[in-house]
């Protein structure tokens, strides 16, 4: 069972408080800032897609108190950074050309501007999208639920569902499109 405090941190983090965040992020880039991670510019991924298996973690309730919280954020942090490696290491790198031509592993700070500006335009696009859109995406890509438990869940076929979630991608390129102009502008 786990302590009040992690309770309430991890309360907190699900409904997104700022130190409750602040204080699992600290203890994600403890793992992903070690020297040998190596991570460069893949480290904000990596981080990313930690909080977003925590969040499906602690909403089953997956956390139970056996070992620390922090020590249950770094295991998941591990695993994280050792799928990251492997999917890295399946990839044949191909080092033709001279040195100079090796991406440096430290981002820009173009590139992590043109990260935040992406981020902000796929939230705008989730503003935008109808209720029933955002709640099978969050089904789908959050909870990661399959077809047939969402199916279940909304009292519907598997096939309707497989159906709305591609109508929802559809509608979420055509205001994507709407909100980009031609020369990659992004509209107010």
């Amino acid at each position: 069972m786990a302590d009040e405090g992690s309770r309430r941190l991890i309360q907190g983090f699900l409904s997104g408080q700022d130190e409750a965040v602040r204080q699992i992020d600290r203890w994600i880039l403890e793992v992903l800032r070690h020297r040998r991670a190596g991570l460069g510019p893949a480290l904000d991924d990596v981080a990313q897609e930690i909080r977003r298996k925590l969040v499906v973690a602690f909403r089953r309730d997956s956390f139970l108190g056996e070992a620390s919280l922090r020590t249950y954020v770094w295991r998941a942090a591990q695993r994280a950074l050792i799928d990251n490696h492997r999917a890295r290491s399946s990839r044949p790198v191909e080092l033709s050309g001279s040195w100079e031509t090796i991406p440096s592993p430290i981002p820009s700070p173009e590139s992590s501007l043109e990260l935040e500006e992406r981020r902000k335009l796929v939230l705008r696009v989730m503003d935008l999208l109808e209720e029933d859109c955002r709640r099978l995406w969050a089904m789908i890509v959050f909870e990661e639920q399959p077809y047939r438990a969402i199916a279940q869940r909304l009292g519907k076929s598997e096939g309707s569902v497989k159906v709305q979630a591609l109508r929802c991608r559809r509608k979420a390129l055509e205001i994507l499109r709407r909100l980009v102009t031609s020369d990659g502008a992004v509209r107010q």
